[in-house]
Parts: structure tokens; C-alpha cells; sequence
């Protein structure tokens, strides 16, 4: 799992303490070891289409039940408050106003599907990726990991995706986090742009 540089920064400041005048064979510590170029912010809308098999009966069991077709777009979230601060000059360096970073690209759509099969010892749960190449809940490419896929329980709604697509180049990851509601989901993502390849 790729963490979030922001944790990094504020890890480093506080070990960064330590050091005094005259330690020469010190390394300074880097405030950015992802290497974490830029990054942007979305915002998740759309709908949920029910699959089968529906609960039965329809209000048990509760909570989650995400059996169906998840599909939703995205928009660039103009807040500036899930936008990293990577050179710690107080200011989000969101992409495309970083020098040489264009903005953020996202497709016009995104769609899986989530399937339940009782195998008699309870529910086993399974995800396509709609249009994508399937290999369980991810996809794998030169040994190197394209997409994730999974729901849970909780979040913001009575259930919540996560989905983690990155580039043939490794450099690009998207994090999307849609939540269902009814038949109705929303949400949130984010992009980030690194300055070589991820595993």
C-alpha cells in the first residue's frame, strides 16, 4: 500500500530535532521519501443498480449489501484542503499549477460489479472491474499491480469502495473511495503523481 507523503512530513520534523551543529555525517531528513511530484482532489457521484441475489428478506440482513453495478464519475474538487504541501512552503501543490505537472485527468466514467455467492458456510464476495482485464480483485502486469478493488462496511455510507488504479507507468495512482447510500453513491478521491515508478 502506497502511504500518504503527508504523514512523512510531519514524522520528520519531530525526529529532525535532534540534530545539532557539528554533525557532519548526518543526512538531513527527506521531506519527501515518496517522491510525490503533485497531487489533486474529486469528488464521487452517482448510482448503484441492484444485482442479485437481493437480501431476502429486503430489510435483513442490515447494514451493507452492495450486490449490484456501482456506477459514478468524477470532478475535480476545487478545496484546496485534501491537496498536499510537499515542498513546505504552506501553500497545496495541486497538479497542474506545479511547474512542468499538467492537471489531473479522469475518465468519463467508472463502473464494477459486486457478486455474492452462498457457498453454504456464508456469503463469499467477489468484484469486477467493469472493462477492465479481470484477475480477481486486482490486475496484475508485468508482476506489478494495476488496480484494486474491494467494499466494506462503513465509511460515510452504508457502504464504501475503494478502488486504486495505477498508470502502465507506475507513476499514477488514483484513490477513489465511492460510498453507497441507498442507491445512491457519493464520495471522495485523490491523485497523485510520483516521480518514478511504484511497485
Amino acid at each position: 500500500m502506497i502511504q500518504r507523503v503527508g504523514a512523512f512530513i510531519f514524522v520528520s520534523s519531530l525526529f529532525g530535532v535532534g540534530c545539532g551543529v557539528g554533525d557532519d555525517n548526518v543526512e538531513p531528513n527527506d521531506p519527501n521519501p515518496n517522491g510525490v511530484v503533485c497531487t489533486d482532489a474529486f469528488t464521487v457521484t452517482g448510482t448503484w443498480t441492484a444485482g442479485t441475489p437481493m437480501r431476502d428478506p429486503v430489510e435483513t440482513p442490515t447494514g451493507c449489501w452492495p450486490v449490484g453495478t456501482w456506477r459514478f464519475t468524477l470532478a475535480t474538487d476545487p478545496s484546496d484542503e485534501s491537496i498536499l504541501d510537499i515542498n513546505n512552503d504552506k501553500k497545496p501543490d495541486r497538479c497542474g499549477a506545479v511547474k512542468n505537472t499538467s492537471i489531473a485527468t479522469f475518465d468519463a466514467n467508472y463502473s464494477f460489479t459486486v457478486n455474492r455467492v452462498d457457498d453454504g458456510d456464508g456469503w463469499v464476495e467477489s468484484y469486477v472491474l467493469n472493462g477492465a482485464v479481470q484477475e480477481g480483485g486486482e490486475f496484475r502486469w508485468n508482476d506489478k499491480i494495476l488496480y484494486k478493488l474491494k467494499v466494506t462496511e462503513g465509511g460515510s455510507g452504508e457502504c464504501e469502495g475503494g478502488l486504486e488504479l495505477l498508470s502502465a507507468d507506475r507513476k499514477s495512482l488514483w484513490n477513489l473511495h465511492p460510498t453507497l447510500t441507498g442507491a445512491v453513491i457519493g464520495g471522495t478521491g485523490d491523485f497523485t503523481l510520483y516521480d518514478e515508478a511504484k511497485d
